[in-house]
């Protein structure tokens, strides 16, 4: 099954990668046994980085190139493609995501990219089609929003690259390139340009609002309050939730969370959150804590996809409520699609993108898989990265452990290592690689998957003072102290109407039910259950216990290197059109990935035993 990956991985021969904040030292994850058999690493947030990022770097079909990069903003004929009209868009994309990452050996200098980019830049500031005419708001059609979208994440990445470079070339193109933004802005803030874009999908007014960003960001570095009253002034314009792409939708919120943390202005934070809130009680929020790549007041139609933007910028979002308001319900929201949704969302190749949703259901085989890219691989890995900044933060001296993933946290007072024990336990060890000679507070997040979460100090059972929804250890640490962080996962079961039971008190039958364990959405699909699947299977029926049983170590033929074993849960079930009792092993769904992709069962009957 990994065979594939495999073979990428030794055809390039990179079996390292680094990437660090801009004065940061770099954490390098070096190739190990493990890696060199399977493909992977043993943490899935590293693996997972990993295959992004090498899929970006040294990837083939389509090869991404410097010359093909900024393809998008030269309009080289030569590099035809789709989506050209959104100009500015891939490139600024690379600059976001690779401004803070370094990859050994990568063939693409992004300082060649950045310079490249600026040559293209037209004597009013925009780059790409030049013919657009933005001055008469009657005459604005989708291409100028194709166009406005694209020079809005280009925005972004020049400016996200100039805080790591301190390029001066740079800073003065995002200015030339904010200015033409602060004109067109004009015409696209009329009511009738609003009213006319408000449901026009991709192309919709969303490629306007999500400027915000680009505008909050080039005020950061340049203290000029034009570019504040700008994004003050446009994003209160993002319309209701409707036929909208949900990717400049939740992109504009992001840009507001920046504008909030530009400004600590409570009603920025405050208009976030409410827009946040009707997002999760919309219809169509997935079960698998993403969204859809278009909204819709219906619910999920027929022929909707998720997208790997969307999904990351979900995260995104997420993070910064947390980090605002420091409320660890959008931690939980944002580390449950990380883990589910956007995982899932990876290709075997490493790609990001769409896949089809089944309502109900869950999601299904697309005639012609959705890999974006151009898009969703630099949205994607930059949502990742966003997380692995967070497993571990200082604040005001106490060391947060946020997220359960591997990390080797430093700063001038300590250091230590994060890791899982193994694929198939629920305990992580943190190690204390060095420490001062005083007293120090470690607080370990008490996550709302789990029903128990206790500590071992190497080898004796101790107590934490829970506080503010962590458990903090505070002493005197010794250099190789291990302290054992025990998970007890929580079986909880979902209704496609948004109700919650546990297996204790769930009626004797539950229909179009999901099952959540620990961190993990549980699924069945036809390339690791087969039989499962086979028709007729509609009416299938699983057998709930209140004990979760962990398969056993033969039942992992067809995944021979998952970092997620712990997340396993083997049942008994009844087939649909069968004279016998069966079992089947639910993971998962972000183990998808690993395979070809499939039918990806999320909606269950189930029935208490």
């Amino acid at each position: 099954m990994f065979k594939r990956i495999l073979i990428i991985l030794l055809l390039t021969g990179r079996m390292v990668i680094v990437w660090a904040q801009p004065g940061e030292n770099p954490d390098r994850i070096q190739a190990s046994p493990s890696v060199q058999k399977s493909g992977i690493l043993p943490d899935e947030l590293d693996a997972r980085i990993k295959m992004i990022t090498n899929r970006i770097a040294f990837g083939e079909d389509p090869k991404l190139t410097e010359d093909f990069i900024v393809a998008c903003v030269t309009l080289d004929p030569k590099f035809d493609r789709r989506f050209t009209e959104f100009s500015g868009d891939q490139c600024g994309r690379y600059l976001s995501a690779f401004s803070s990452l370094q990859i050994p050996e990568n063939p693409v200098d992004i300082r060649e990219v950045a310079r490249k980019i600026i040559l293209t830049q037209k004597a009013d500031g925009r780059f790409g089609n030049d013919h657009l005419n933005f001055d008469d708001p009657m005459k604005l059609e989708g291409n100028h929003m194709a166009l406005l979208w694209g020079n809005g994440r280009l925005l972004t990445g020049l400016m996200d690259y100039y805080v790591a470079s301190k390029d001066p070339a740079v800073l003065q193109s995002a200015i030339k390139l904010g200015n033409f933004l602060l004109k067109t802005a004009r015409s696209c803030m009329q009511k009738s340009v609003v009213e006319r874009f408000k449901t026009m999908g991709a192309m919709g007014y969303i490629c306007f609002t999500q400027i915000t960003d680009g505008m909050v960001k080039l005020y950061q570095q340049t203290s000029d309050k034009k570019y504040l009253q700008s994004a003050s002034a446009i994003y209160p314009l993002l319309p209701p939730l409707g036929n909208q792409h949900s990717h400049g939708f939740l992109n504009t919120l992001l840009g507001v969370m920046h504008l909030y943390s530009a400004t600590h202005d409570l009603q920025h934070l405050a208009y976030v959150e409410k827009i946040y809130a009707q997002v999760l009680e919309a219809p169509d929020f997935l079960i698998s804590g993403g969204v859809p790549e278009f909204f819709n007041a219906e619910g999920t139609k027929p022929g909707s996809r998720d997208e790997g933007c969307s999904e990351a910028d979900f995260i995104m979002v997420s993070l910064e409520l947390w980090k605002a308001t420091g409320n660890v319900k959008y931690l939980d929201r944002a580390e449950y699609c990380l883990y589910n949704e956007l995982m899932y969302n990876q290709f075997e190749s490493g790609d990001f993108g769409s896949h089809p949703i089944g309502k109900n259901f869950g999601f299904e085989v697309a005639t012609s898989p959705g890999r974006c890219w151009w898009c969703c691989d630099y949205h994607g890995l930059q949502a990742m990265l966003e997380a692995r900044k967070i497993i571990v933060t200082n604040h005001n001296g106490e060391k947060l452990v946020n997220l359960f993933a591997h990390t080797n946290y430093r700063d001038s007072d300590m250091a230590f290592t994060l890791s899982k024990i193994s694929a198939r336990s629920s305990s992580y060890t943190l190690r204390i690689d060095s420490c001062r000679n005083v007293a120090e507070p470690i607080a370990i997040r008490i996550p709302s998957w789990a029903t128990e979460i206790s500590l071992t100090l190497n080898g004796k059972k101790i107590d934490g003072k829970k506080e503010n929804g962590y458990l903090l250890v505070e002493r005197v640490w010794s250099k190789s102290d291990k302290l054992q962080i025990d998970l007890i996962y929580r079986l909880k079961l979902i209704t496609s109407d948004k109700q919650i039971f546990s297996i204790t008190n769930m009626p004797a039958t539950l229909k179009k039910t999901s099952l959540q364990y620990g961190p993990y959405l549980l699924s069945a699909d036809d390339g690791f259950n087969t039989s499962f699947l086979a028709e007729p299977a509609g009416r299938n029926v699983i057998y709930l216990s209140e004990k979760a049983i962990q398969p056993t170590a033969s039942a992992f033929k067809m995944v021979p290197a998952s970092n997620l074993l712990d997340g396993y849960l083997k049942m008994e079930y009844r087939h649909e059109g069968y004279y016998a009792p069966g079992t089947v092993i639910l993971r998962p769904m972000s183990e998808v990935t690993y395979g070809h992709q499939a039918n990806v069962q999320l909606y269950f009957n189930f029935e208490k035993k």
